[in-house]
C-alpha cells in the first residue's frame, strides 16, 4: 500500500488495483469519501486493508473521521475497535 496526497492507494505489479479516497476538513479531521476496488480483485479484502491502513494512520496522527463512503461505514460498523476515531 502507498500513500499518496489524500488518499491510499494498493498496488499490484505496478498497478492501482484499490484506492481510498479522503478530503481534509480541518486540522484534526477528514472525511472519507470514496473507495474503490478493480472488479477483477474484488472479494480478496482490498478495500477492507485500504480503510484499516488508514484507520492506523489516523490513529498514529490522533485524528477523527467522517464517513461518507457507505463502505467505509458498512465496515466500521464490522471494526468497532476503530469507532473512537468518528466524527
Amino acid at each position: 500500500m502507498i500513500e499518496k496526497e489524500n488518499k491510499i492507494v494498493y498496488e499490484m505489479n505496478g498497478e492501482e488495483i484499490g484506492v481510498v479516497e479522503y478530503k481534509k476538513i480541518d486540522e484534526n479531521t477528514i472525511d472519507i469519501y470514496h473507495t474503490y476496488v478493480d472488479p477483477d480483485y474484488q472479494g480478496k479484502k482490498i478495500a477492507s486493508k485500504l480503510v484499516e491502513e488508514l484507520f492506523k494512520k489516523l490513529q498514529k496522527e490522533n485524528k477523527k473521521a467522517i464517513l461518507s463512503c457507505s463502505y467505509v461505514a458498512n465496515w466500521m460498523e464490522k471494526h468497532p475497535e476503530y469507532s473512537n476515531l468518528c466524527k
